[in-house]
């Protein structure tokens, strides 16, 4: 590489570590996070010959002349049998990497402690299903495990829309069409319009983004098809609002009128250390009934988490509920739920203003 820094040993001391991220840019050493933690990985700064050279590794030229365009894109990546998905963007100039390293193989949704709502879910043939949380806290694991538990349970038509394609499936009972952005569709809206042509059962969008997918997300669930999307939300109440913050006021009441007619259920999650090591997911379950489905109507979302605190025995959970649980199981640290119970206050307050 004209550079005494080995890449491949970075990757490497990655995958040993069980890293979930790395960091690498000009003048600065290589960082990897470890159950949530960054941390250095020592050596020299790395060069921009270093960046350019591994760019051509992990990059088509394709994909290089879109990065020059662009200067930020995603794509997904393989070494020593591993899979990773990268975002490769500039800072100050600079060619930089986030790199996300995926697990070996698709978890069970019992090995990430998933709620047992999914099961619910699993038995539905159409609805919108939302699963929300910040970036990196577990998103497209959880609809992996769930998307091959279909797979390994049911005779279904699968198809995915990615950016870019992270789990790649090996279709069991299903027929699965997975396509990336940039390699296989370039417009998610276009995308999920076009997918409906093709007869599926079950439509994953990978994150929606706009108005324009939203819209057909809900259309396609209103036609019969049970979809599963991704949003950047804290809480699932706040999911609702974001859903209603796409559209023009003019427009929200009915947009409203139609998530609350197709939405099946909304669970927000969050990543945080685990009592015994590693990480584990902390989840709030919102699911749709006459209830909710009336309060999301009338917009009144700051009532929707007395709604999951009254109605757990059908499965639904606040993240207060959900720290209990997992505390009681050994599974959380006791400062860890103090912290989450601050948050969800502090969302609870935004949501009554």
């Amino acid at each position: 590489m004209g550079d005494d820094v080995d890449w491949q040993g970075i990757i490497s001391r990655a995958i040993e570590k069980e890293a979930s991220d790395i960091h690498l840019t000009v003048g600065q050493r290589p960082h990897m996070r470890c159950d949530g933690v960054l941390v250095s990985m020592d050596g020299r700064p790395l060069t921009e010959q270093f960046m350019a050279a591994f760019d051509a590794v992990i990059m088509d030229e394709g994909q290089r002349k879109r990065l020059a365009r662009e200067c930020d894109i995603d794509l997904s990546w393989t070494f020593a049998g591993r899979r990773f998905r990268v975002n490769a963007y500039r800072q100050q100039g600079y060619p930089a990497l986030a790199i996300r390293l995926l697990p070996e193989r698709i978890p069970t949704l019992a090995e990430i402690n998933a709620p047992q709502a999914w099961q619910k879910i699993k038995e539905l043939d159409q609805g919108l299903v939302l699963v929300c949380g910040r970036t990196g806290s577990g998103k497209s694991t959880t609809l992996a495990a769930f998307i091959e538990t279909l797979n390994r349970e049911r005779a279904y038509h699968i198809v995915t829309l990615e950016d870019p394609i992270e789990y790649v499936f090996q279709p069991d009972k299903c027929f699965i069409s997975q396509r990336e952005l940039g390699r296989d569709f370039y417009d998610f809206a276009e995308a999920l319009r076009g997918g409906l042509r093709e007869m599926p059962d079950v439509v994953l969008v990978g994150e929606i983004r706009d108005k324009e997918t939203m819209l057909t997300a809900l259309a396609a669930a209103s036609a019969g098809m049970l979809v599963l999307g991704t949003l950047h939300s804290g809480s699932a109440a706040a999911a609702v609002l974001r859903v209603e913050g796409m559209f023009p006021l003019e427009e929200r009441a009915s947009v409203r009128s139609l998530l609350a007619e197709v939405l099946q259920g909304i669970f927000a999650q969050q990543l945080l250390p685990a009592a015994r090591g590693g990480r584990t997911a902390l989840v709030e379950v919102l699911l749709a009934n006459a209830t909710v489905r009336s309060l999301i109507r009338q917009a009144k979302y700051n009532q929707l988490s007395s709604v999951m605190l009254s109605q757990q025995e059908l499965g639904m959970q606040t993240f207060a509920v959900a720290v209990q649980k997992m505390q009681q199981a050994g599974l959380l640290e006791r400062s860890m739920g103090e912290q989450v119970m601050a948050q969800a206050r502090g969302t609870q307050y935004e949501l009554s203003l």
